[in-house]
């Protein structure tokens, strides 16, 4: 979801020298998927610090067959492909990499590709790791590349071939369909090992965005301040308070919401749309995870905080009652009053069908920019500008 609103960091991940993916790992007890049961081989997990991180990967010109454990040791990165197994239809493969400091540290997951058409995440990811030099890190970053390349190749906006929307799926089921079986994976492979998430996205190739940030709110006051915290140094200026996510961790629903219900800090993070990638979208990403990891401590540079944050509660997606072709009559980022004009849907003749109008007084943070909708899809994100006194007033209302 695309534009304006964020605020460059400069380059802070220079990398000195290429680590030596030959010497970056090697096979000790870990954990193996098959057929969509997890056997355990007392994998170690870290709960808190980046000590003996072990990933079952498939690693580039390895030798043929499963994932084998695969240790990454201080000071190096390894990247690979982590396998969902076949099931009641076929798997696949999701490319990610570890980069291990040689201190302690956070565990910082960053995810992106969770919806096959939203590339600017995939391309700042891209862009990060060469740069990314473990020497300078403390802690460690898993980097999902691809979350769900199903999507990705099949050029899906919003679900996967089984149809299912990958970001509402979690935790997965071990015995789903492609989507469940993928959030499986990685609730156990990726959000189980992290101590922090950033759940990087975009609007999806019929969706114009302005960039903004979603700070989940649970309850929990420790994981909530401290996600707040995230989402101010991710440094895109609009940040949506988003109280409505499931609070079940069994029906988690979200990406970021799984980590977050599993006590770990965490951000939905918006920039880019309609299936382009321009360089400001991609590089919105790029400065939020070089900002983030300096205010987690895992580098030594310069926070870029967002100094004068613009906070948005409520928001509501504004979803078409039926099938039609739709007419918008917004933009992103247009401000509207309470029951103005968002759009039209008429059916192929022309006819109307339908109009949609604002529910309340807002900003326009995205509006599907193309045609065709079906029923129940979204037509228009719209969010309430709260004022400084009710930013204040929502800060305290966390526990």
């Amino acid at each position: 979801m695309g534009g304006a609103g964020w605020r460059g960091h400069g380059a802070v991940l220079l990398r000195g020298e290429a680590a030596d993916r030959g010497e970056c790992a090697r096979a000790i007890g870990g954990s193996q998927y098959t057929r969509g049961r997890e056997r355990s081989r007392s994998v170690r997990r870290t709960r808190g610090r980046a000590g003996d991180l072990t990933v079952p990967l498939r690693l580039p010109g390895g030798r043929p067959g499963p994932a084998r454990p695969v240790a990454v040791r201080a000071g190096t990165t390894v990247s690979g492909w982590l396998d969902v197994p076949d099931g009641i239809d076929p798997g696949t493969a999701i490319p990610l990499s570890v980069v291990r400091g040689r201190r302690p540290g956070p565990v910082l997951a960053l995810v992106a590709g969770t919806h096959g058409y939203e590339y600017t995440s995939i391309l700042a990811l891209q862009r990060l790791l060469p740069r990314l030099d473990p020497r300078r890190l403390r802690g460690a970053l898993i980097l999902v590349h691809m979350a769900n390349p199903p999507a990705f190749y099949g050029r899906r906006i919003y679900y996967g071939p089984d149809g299912k929307n990958l970001n509402r799926v979690y935790p997965g089921k071990a015995d789903g369909t492609v989507s469940e079986r993928i959030a499986y994976v990685l609730t156990r492979e990726v959000i189980d090992r992290a101590t922090h998430l950033v759940d990087m996205h975009c609007g999806d190739a019929n969706e114009s965005l302005r960039p903004y940030a979603y700070w989940l709110v649970s309850g929990n006051a420790r994981v909530d301040r401290a996600s707040r915290e995230m989402a101010l140094a991710y440094g895109l200026d609009h940040i949506v308070i988003d109280r409505s996510r499931p609070k079940d961790p069994a029906r988690s629903g979200y990406t970021a919401n799984t980590a977050i219900l599993r006590g770990k800090p965490g951000l939905t993070a918006e920039s880019g749309g309609v299936g382009r990638t321009d360089a400001e979208s991609v590089g919105a990403h790029e400065a939020g995870v070089q900002s983030l990891l300096a205010q987690l401590g895992m580098m030594e540079a310069p926070s870029v905080r967002v100094a004068h944050p613009v906070w948005i509660e409520p928001s509501e997606v504004l979803r078409s009652p039926l099938a039609g072709v739709w007419h918008p009559a917004v933009a992103k980022m247009q401000s509207v009053a309470a029951g103005a004009l968002v759009g039209r849907i008429t059916d192929p003749f022309g006819r109307l069908l339908h109009e949609a109008r604002a529910p309340f007084a807002g900003e326009i943070l995205y509006v599907v920019a193309t045609p065709p909708v079906s029923q129940g899809e979204p037509l228009a994100g719209i969010g309430r500008l709260v004022s400084e006194r009710g930013a204040r007033a929502a800060r305290r209302s966390v526990p």
